[in-house]
């Protein structure tokens, strides 16, 4: 009985904690690191990376999609992307691939975007490092596509960060529980129209400046005027009513 209500204060406790107070709990790891870069030895940080737990405080628990009733412990994107500046400086987004849609007899749709991230320390001084990450999105309809494009270009994005070690929490589960499972059955892409139409839908669907950002890459490559124009238009009305 005890024990539980301590378990639940804890998870209440990570919940309120506010992102600088997260990577305050990681700050003696930081610094570790930081004495090898400044003695160049790159290698040896990069190992601290590769083989430290990530904090208590920065691991959460999520309800699996693929197990029903079960769960799974990840990290929240936004900590991962300021873990990433703490310790390199920058992180350059070096390509995102053009998202594939495609749909099943069911009316389930997929999307599965592919992103490579580029970081390396004392700005290009050292090694670089390639992180690539891929990840999809079901959702029943149509309709959802807006929703679930964005979705998975972050948790590709996610992915990728993964990959740089322990610390982001490549290990935290056995299996992948963070990426669905690609639609197998008659699979069909999505002609150029009917890209175009969820697109447009996706830039109307946008409620925030990030969330129609989300969108930029797969606008400007479809080289479509009246839809650049839309996101353009839209987004000026979002940032005019933050300003």
């Amino acid at each position: 009985m005890y024990q539980s209500t301590f378990v639940d204060l804890w998870e209440l406790k990570k919940y309120i904690m506010t992102l600088k107070e997260q990577m305050l709990d990681a700050e003696p790891i930081f610094v570790k690191i930081d004495e090898l870069v400044k003695q160049e030895k790159f290698r040896e940080a990069y190992e601290i990376i590769q083989t430290e737990n990530p904090p208590e405080s920065w691991i959460i628990e999520l309800d699996s999609r693929l197990k029903k009733g079960d769960k799974y412990k990840s990290i929240k994107l936004e900590l991962m992307e300021a873990a990433v500046r703490r310790i390199f400086g920058s992180c350059e987004l070096r390509s995102i691939e053009q998202p594939i849609i495609a749909h099943d007899k069911s009316g389930a749709v997929s999307v599965t975007v592919v992103c490579k991230l580029e970081t390396r320390y004392l700005e290009g001084k050292s090694f670089p490092l390639v992180l690539s990450g891929v990840s999809t999105e079901i959702v029943d309809n149509m309709r959802l596509l807006p929703l679930a494009t964005p979705k998975a270009s972050s948790m590709a994005v996610k992915n990728a960060i993964k990959q740089l070690g322990k610390l982001f929490g490549k290990y935290l589960n056995n299996e992948s529980e963070e990426l669905e499972l690609p639609i197998e059955s008659s699979e069909k892409l999505l002609t150029p129209e009917e890209e175009l139409q969820a697109i447009t839908e996706g830039i109307l669907a946008a409620k925030t400046s990030a969330d129609l950002k989300s969108w930029r890459h797969l606008v400007y490559s479809k080289k479509n005027a009246e839809q650049q124009n839309l996101y353009e238009s839209k987004l000026r009305q979002l940032q005019s009513v933050v300003n």
